[in-house]
């Protein structure tokens, strides 16, 4: 079936479903590979890991297998399944923007932040980066009647969460200061192949990428200015402090 659709897209000068479902199982193996592996500096000195942290890393783990699952629907021609299971998504995206302000929030108290990352950056990047994946998924689903754009927002917002997964992947120590702009590169480098892939498919980007890329874009930008603005580091010496 992966097979016919993506004939059938190259047919209609569309990026085939077959793109989707490879770069899903791509971005699953960072994900997978990287959380896999947890760093020295994550819980070091500290008791067993909490029960919050097993949820965030619980629902994370759905998301992905979702995330994997819903793209391979689609291939096989199976959409009433993908919409049904579309609803459990919608559960997830709040239930991660949810425990991902709370896991950030629990690492700056127990000051469980990677040396490579200075603390403000750390917050800064975390929390936006966890409120762009939410207003991503938003805009997908508002978006989810128009599959074309549909299906290239949900692939961003997941792409927007990439840094803990890349940041575990990659010597981030060995980059020094340059290590934040190493994990943003990195993150945009998935968002460059989609629109890599409609470019050759289609001749053209199609423009849910000039919004979900540049999105991502926008707020990695903004993180630096932010991160080391007063009111960062007002707010990180509030959050250590209760």
């Amino acid at each position: 079936m992966t097979t016919i659709a993506a004939r059938r897209a190259m047919r209609a000068g569309e990026t085939s479903q077959a793109f989707y479902v490879w770069i899903s199982l791509a971005m699953a193996a960072v994900f997978v590979g990287g959380l896999s592996h947890p760093t020295p500096w994550d819980f070091i000195d500290t008791p067993p890991l909490p029960m919050l942290l097993h949820v965030h890393g619980a629902i994370f783990t759905l998301w992905v297998f979702l995330f994997v699952a819903q793209p391979a629907l689609i291939a096989r021609g199976s959409v009433r399944l993908h919409r049904r299971v579309g609803w459990i998504g919608l559960g997830l995206a709040v239930a991660m923007v949810a425990m991902g302000v709370a896991a950030t929030l629990f690492a700056i108290r127990n000051r469980l932040i990677p040396p490579f990352f200075p603390p403000t950056v750390f917050m800064v990047m975390n929390l936006i980066g966890i409120l762009t994946f939410g207003g991503l998924v938003t805009a997908g689903l508002v978006m989810r009647r128009k599959r074309q754009w549909h299906k290239r927002l949900m692939l961003c917002a997941t792409i927007s969460i990439l840094g803990p997964g890349l940041g575990r992947l990659l010597p981030m120590a060995s980059f020094g200061a340059a290590a934040p702009l190493v994990m943003f590169g990195a993150i945009l480098l998935f968002g460059v192949v989609a629109m890599a892939a409609d470019l050759i498919a289609r001749g053209r980007i199609h423009p849910a990428y000039f919004w979900g890329v540049g999105t991502i874009l926008v707020t990695e930008l903004a993180i630096g200015p932010l991160a080391f603005s007063p009111p960062a580091a007002e707010l990180l010496r509030f959050i250590q402090s209760v």
